[in-house]
């Protein structure tokens, strides 16, 4: 079975961890975000530090340590945590060029590319303020 839509791990652990976080009173730890989201505690500490390297989080080490937002939650687009976490997002290239193709027009049409221009527009327009925890 294939996924036609799918994001890294890691682009999922950037942006849940961040709207966790965001959600927060307090300042959130790996182990507390590793209870909540079942993901792997060594692959949230990678993907925390590139956010706090790229200036998204603050870290604060020690017992009472933890992350907490650097900005604004509603300044914090998804899609640029997207582009820190796993560059720049491309539109939909067949692996057959045009110029070898041997139909008149792409059997895909032009929906991978108006699916990828959607979604960019979606996340642009979303904040991780947006999103708000279960009670």
């Amino acid at each position: 079975m294939i996924t036609l839509f799918n994001l890294s791990e890691a682009a999922t652990i950037a942006l849940h961890s961040l709207a966790i976080i965001a959600n927060s009173k307090d300042k959130v730890n790996v182990n507390d975000l590793g209870d909540l989201t079942k993901f792997s505690r060594n692959h949230l500490a990678k993907v925390l530090n590139v956010l706090a390297k790229n200036n998204y989080l603050t870290s604060l080490r020690g017992p009472s340590g933890g992350y907490s937002l650097s900005e604004k939650a509603a300044d914090v687009s998804l899609y640029e945590i997207l582009n820190v976490v796993e560059g720049n997002v491309e539109q939909f290239e067949c692996t057959i060029t045009c110029k070898e193709c041997y139909f008149d027009g792409c059997l895909f049409g032009d929906q991978p590319n108006e699916f990828t221009s959607n979604f960019i527009k979606y996340l642009k327009e979303k904040t991780i303020s947006d999103f708000k925890l279960k009670n």
